[in-house]
């Protein structure tokens, strides 16, 4: 169990906790606020005991926190979602809870994570404006988790808000955390000729479709790919919908397979004994991975959060 820690952290719109589990391990009292129970009972094992289930569309969290996080839902803005994109998505206003909460409870700091293009997002952008007016000095940047030793690449929005401080500079001191990536190798050979569902969570839905899509695959079309050992795994969404293959797989082969949800989980460096509760599907816990922070990223986050915030205090 993660001891309680002196700082105190809300983790707004958590799942399972990829970005508490970062702040736990380094030693912060993380609470995480989600409205999925399925997502709070993972949240509970992986990340901290202190789990509160609310719709924050229409709830607000009190309570006193020095550092609030959060990647509100990316739906609107990512580029695998071909509909219902920004504001006719009904995620779209959760960046806006997400900031209400921050005039509402005042933190010390502020750190939001989501993809690239809400970067460019006029509502986005007048939310930045409002938190400057309210004291807070501004930084974003991109961030690859491979660049911090995770065997992703994914690319990823973070934006850091300081009272008293300076949120660029914060973020240019971040670059000296760097690491070199983790491959695919390192993360997932050791399941190559493992049986379906030994060990837990090494399972897979059985497509009997793959071939269809050999040539999306030949072109890496619409993020349909087949991974290579000896590198970082490319961004990718839920295996359910596009069908990402192990390295040295054949689409045309009819047992080819695609990764499993454990494979996917180490890629995006799930670790230390993380596993699902029995009971949720395939699908869920496939798209709870895709939807979280890699905890090699968030651990490195929050070690400089916490030096940051002593030094402060010294």
């Amino acid at each position: 169990m993660i001891s309680m820690g002196e700082f105190r952290v809300l983790d707004l719109f958590s799942g399972i906790g990829g970005l508490s589990r970062g702040f736990a391990v380094s030693g912060f009292d993380v609470t995480g606020v989600d409205v999925s129970e399925s997502a709070g009972v993972v949240y509970r094992q992986f990340a901290s005991e202190n789990f509160i289930q609310a719709d924050l569309f229409v709830e607000n969290v009190r309570g006193k926190y020095d550092v609030i996080i959060g990647g509100p839902p990316c739906r609107p803005w990512s580029p695998v979602n071909l509909s219902r994109r920004a504001e006719i998505h009904r995620d779209y206003h959760l960046v806006d809870r997400f900031v209400d909460h921050i005039r509402l409870l005042s933190p010390r700091m502020f750190i939001l994570e989501n993809v690239p293009a809400l970067r460019k997002d006029k509502s986005f952008k007048r939310q930045i404006d409002i938190l400057k007016r309210v004291g807070y000095q501004i930084g974003t940047t991109m961030v690859r988790y491979s660049d911090y030793g995770a065997s992703t690449s994914r690319r990823r929005l973070v934006a850091v808000g300081i009272k008293n401080g300076s949120g660029n500079d914060f973020i240019e001191s971040l670059k000296k955390y760097r690491s070199p990536p983790s491959s695919v190798r390192s993360a997932i050979e050791e399941f190559r000729f493992k049986e379906r569902g030994n060990p837990d969570d090494h399972v897979w839905p059985n497509l009997r479709t793959i071939s269809k899509y050999a040539e999306k695959y030949r072109t890496a079309s619409y993020g349909w790919r087949i991974l290579e050992w000896d590198e970082p795994a490319p961004s990718f969404g839920n295996v359910m919908k596009t069908y990402i293959l192990p390295p040295e797989s054949d689409p045309l082969d009819p047992s080819v397979r695609v990764l499993s949800v454990l494979e996917v989980s180490r890629i995006m460096v799930f670790n230390h004994g993380f596993h699902f509760p029995t009971g949720l599907g395939i699908g869920a816990r496939y798209q709870m991975l895709v939807d979280s922070v890699s905890p090699v990223f968030s651990e490195v986050l929050a070690n400089h959060v916490m030096d940051y915030l002593k030094g402060i205090e010294s």
